[in-house]
């Protein structure tokens, strides 16, 4: 799995790539000088909450992108994990995406992480839980239930 991490962070653009399973483990190739792990953690539970809510409204995504003046983080969900891309706002999306289609294609044909994978509740319920989540990400929660 770290070698298709290494293929998404050889991008022009790409900071850095991880993979979040929907049991709270995370797996980076490597984060580059100036990212906490702490906050990477974070944004995970941010991108699994917002997957989510979509699943209780019933509206599967392939991809979501949340744009910010100097940087994205663009997801690309699963069922049992999240593959979470930090990249410039100038990275090639097109690039992206083919990379991660081929990576993704890769890791359905990977018995050892199929493996893995089959381990873990392919639900992210458990991460829509007040303790889990601010103030206002609790409110607009109750509102999708």
């Amino acid at each position: 799995m770290k070698d298709k991490l290494e293929e998404i962070n050889s991008i022009n653009g790409v900071k850095t790539s991880f993979v979040f399973f929907n049991d709270g483990e995370v797996v980076f190739d490597k984060l580059p000088s100036g990212f906490d792990p702490d906050n990477c953690m974070e944004i995970a539970k941010d991108v699994v909450q917002v997957s989510a809510m979509f699943d209780r409204l019933a509206t599967p995504l392939s991809e979501f992108d949340f744009k910010y003046d100097t940087g994205r983080v663009i997801v690309f969900p699963n069922s049992n994990f999240n593959l979470i891309v930090l990249c410039l706002p100038t990275v090639s999306i097109s690039m992206l995406r083919l990379t991660v289609n081929v990576a993704l294609a890769d890791l359905e044909n990977d018995k050892k992480f199929q493996k893995r994978i089959q381990k873990i509740e392919t639900s992210r319920r458990s991460f829509l839980v007040k303790s889990n989540m601010d103030a206002e990400t609790w409110a607009l929660a109750e509102i999708v239930n």
